[in-house]
């Protein structure tokens, strides 16, 4: 089976409908990849994740190359790179036989210390990204977390998870050039987001059906990319996804009519997912598998008002509408991607409300998640994929 090359939502789509169909399959990567555009690097690492869950013996098979070094192609592609950690074998398609896995783990060991030396983890390009590979030594960066003796480590604290966002945004606009370094309201309401989506997925997305397993193999990766959209790019880019474009004009209609620079933020986990990890939690004998799509929406927006009425203050965390709230004073844009959900909100046309009901839009549809859902095909873990604008330079 292979990987697509193109990285968007919708070929990723397409691949996780022929995974659902066939699901024992091999594995092969391309060489070369298009650029992703909007939620697509998202998208490939969590259609990553799926394969490694669906697929018993996950064999992974890469193409050879006469113009690239394809076993450094694997750390430089994130989702490459989560189907390299989760893989039992690895071989060129044209000599199966000769297992690299080795190698390919030596390499990727390198490259995740290496990351916890540099306040922007791993980059390329506009891309930084941080990994944890949770079934390993290597699923406690130290920009996120804190080692004790005798004990599992803890995550930082906020302030410090906000230097960490910092670097990776400053990092990645300086390469794509055109906005200002983050401070003030922005920076914190940025920090306070991240901090949130990155401990979400600390609590929930890295455990089994118990708390106290973690997932083996499992693997979660945070990144950032800067982008820049002029008026035909940006059309171009959203021509396939009407909430993004929408969301684009939205932007204009605010008074932001110049508003070209983006940061893109990235939170995959290959968790149980939000319906899989609530039904787990509740002792409930049913499984998503067997819920409707409404009531498996239904359990997603729980996890949404889950700790609404908390007082934000607490350094512990504050739960997901803390995440809308800043998303509303930032206005930006969210995609979730989560078991046969794909959804969206746009927090300048529908900004968030004290007593928020947290519901979301259909991602293929448009209508509200009340009103319309489509069943999409089956994923694991949970992919966010935020877009917020940034203040151009003078």
């Amino acid at each position: 089976m292979d990987f697509p090359k193109t990285i968007s939502i919708e070929a990723c789509e397409q691949f996780l409908a022929k995974l659902n169909e066939s699901p024992e399959q091999i594995l092969q990567l391309p060489v070369d990849t298009s650029a992703p555009a909007f939620g697509g690097l998202a998208s490939a690492i969590q259609a990553s994740n799926t394969w490694m869950r669906y697929a018993g013996q996950r064999k992974l098979l890469l193409r050879s190359s006469t113009s690239r070094d394809v076993l450094l192609d694997i750390n430089e592609r994130p989702h490459k790179f989560s189907a390299a950690m989760c893989a039992t074998s690895i071989a060129m398609a044209d000599n199966p036989e000769d297992d690299l896995r080795r190698e390919v783990n030596l390499r990727a060991k390198f490259a995740i210390e290496e990351q916890g030396k540099s306040p922007f983890g791993q980059q390329r390009g506009r891309l930084c990204w941080f990994a944890f590979v949770d079934h390993s030594s290597k699923a406690f960066d130290r920009n996120f977390y804190i080692e004790k003796p005798g004990s599992n480590a803890e995550p930082r604290q906020p302030e410090q998870i906000r230097a960490v966002i910092k670097a990776m945004i400053d990092k990645s606009m300086g390469i794509a050039g055109g906005a200002k370094s983050l401070s003030g309201d922005a920076l914190e309401c940025i920090g306070r987001l991240f901090f949130e989506l990155f401990l979400n997925t600390h609590e929930h997305g890295s455990r089994g059906e118990s708390r106290t397993d973690w997932l083996r193999p499992g693997l979660r990766i945070l990144y950032v990319q800067g982008v820049n959209l002029s008026q035909e790019g940006s059309d171009n880019i959203t021509e396939k996804q009407p909430a993004l474009h929408q969301y684009v004009a939205s932007t204009k209609a605010q008074g932001m009519r110049d508003q070209k620079r983006f940061v893109e933020v990235g939170i995959v986990d290959s968790g149980l997912g939000y319906c899989g990890r609530w039904l787990a939690d509740h002792d409930e004998s049913s499984t998503p598998c067997k819920l409707t799509i409404e009531e498996e929406y239904r359990i997603f927006k729980k996890c949404y008002q889950f700790r609404q009425t908390s007082t934000q203050l607490d350094s512990k965390g504050n739960g997901l509408p803390v995440v809308m709230d800043r998303l509303t004073r930032l206005g930006g844009f969210i995609r979730v991607r989560s078991g046969r959900l794909a959804l969206y909100r746009n927090f300048i046309d529908s900004p968030y409300q004290i007593n928020d009901e947290c519901g979301f839009y259909d991602w293929v549809s448009g209508n509200t998640g009340e009103c319309c859902l489509t069943t999409m095909p089956s994923c694991v873990g949970v992919s966010t994929t935020l877009l917020i604008p940034l203040e151009a330079k003078s």
